[in-house]
């Protein structure tokens, strides 16, 4: 059994958290997480103010003590790998010492640190830190020449996944939410158009209230769902359709939900890209849509023809199930990136 230690944030279940929880179901027991927001966390009021500005920045004396404790972590663990789980604070010559120390070292980012939404401060370290990872991992396919310009070697694939103890099936839910619902954040592109074309049609929709709490005030057709992390899994299951929209700011071509829903067997309508096609069998596993006229029609079509809808978002679980896409499949990924590592790296030592 490997010796890890993770780096990321434990604020939320299904990042590094998950992973971190998943090692352990998977019989690694000895793996260490290192939370970086724990040192970035006071009762005190000025110092969460001051905190907040070195967090945004990545930079300053609390930045600086975050490096200088996971050093002494990794002396004290003496892992065998590090795994950088989207981390922003952790400095190139921090990584680059630990790599010195023959640590192997894997580098992970779900979102797009090459974005230009992001200001060119945002994602420097980890950017900065890429040349020194033994494998780099992408959550999507164009990062990858992303990372070779960046001068990372050695790169993989690492897709979202669902969480089997978070997303699952409920046969019988008493809660009561619209028949569609769309539970993901509100961005500037064209989704609130799309939505706005279902509401058109008369079609009530469910949308998370924290997110959406400006979008069409006192439109009874608009219901805005409270709690929905907490009651994530529950809403999901009492829809009949879950919507997907895909974020223009990471340049996402599938989400983490494209996961999440099949897993609770709710009929999923996605916009069709190539990249979707190949997870899942178009209008046989999952809905998707070219376009605003192929959205409400498909969504109206589904809506009134229950047991059509039954058999695609039953036919998408067992598709999910099949091709393993709960996150221990993503860290038996990591494992399997490990040891190919070493055996490569053993055979080059060798010649």
């Amino acid at each position: 059994m490997i010796k890890v230690v993770l780096v990321g944030d434990d604020s939320y279940e299904m990042y590094a958290k998950a992973f971190y929880e998943g090692f352990k179901e998977l019989g690694y027991r000895d793996v260490t997480f290192f939370a970086t927001n724990h040192y970035l966390e006071s009762e005190h009021f000025l110092h969460n103010m001051i905190f907040r500005v070195e967090n945004k920045l990545a930079i300053g004396r609390r930045i600086r003590r975050i490096n200088r404790e996971l050093m002494k972590c990794v002396k004290e663990k003496s892992p065998d790998l590090l795994f950088l789980y989207s981390t922003r604070l952790i400095y190139e010559k921090t990584i680059k010492k630990i790599k010195e120390w023959g640590v192997t070292i894997f580098l992970y980012n779900n979102d797009d640190p090459f974005a230009g939404y992001y200001p060119p401060y945002y994602w420097r370290h980890y950017r900065n830190c890429l040349k020194y990872a033994d494998v780099g991992f992408v959550y999507r396919y164009k990062n990858i020449e992303d990372y070779k310009k960046a001068g990372c070697e050695r790169i993989e694939l690492l897709r979202a996944y669902y969480i089997e103890k978070r997303n699952y099936y409920i046969a019988h839910v008493e809660k009561k939410v619209p028949e569609v619902v769309f539970l993901g954040h509100y961005e500037k592109d064209d989704r609130d158009i799309y939505l706005k074309r279902l509401l058109n049609e008369g079609i009530e929709i469910g949308l998370a209230e924290h997110a959406w709490k400006d979008f069409e005030v006192g439109n009874p057709l608009v219901i805005k769902i409270k709690n929905s992390l907490t009651l994530y899994n529950e809403i999901l299951n009492s829809a009949k359709i879950a919507i997907v929209f895909l974020s223009k700011i990471n340049h996402d071509t599938y989400t983490r939900r494209c996961f999440e829903i099949p897993a609770v067997k709710t009929l999923m309508v996605a916009p069709y890209t190539d990249d979707i096609a190949t997870l899942f069998k178009e209008d046989r596993e999952i809905i998707l849509y070219k376009n605003e006229k192929e959205f409400v029609e498909k969504i109206k079509y589904y809506l009134q023809h229950e047991k059509e809808r039954e058999q695609i978002a039953e036919a998408g679980y067992n598709r999910l199930l099949k091709d393993g896409h709960e996150v221990k499949n993503r860290i038996q990924q990591v494992i399997d990136a490990y040891f190919l590592y070493q055996k490569d790296k053993n055979r080059e030592d060798c010649t």
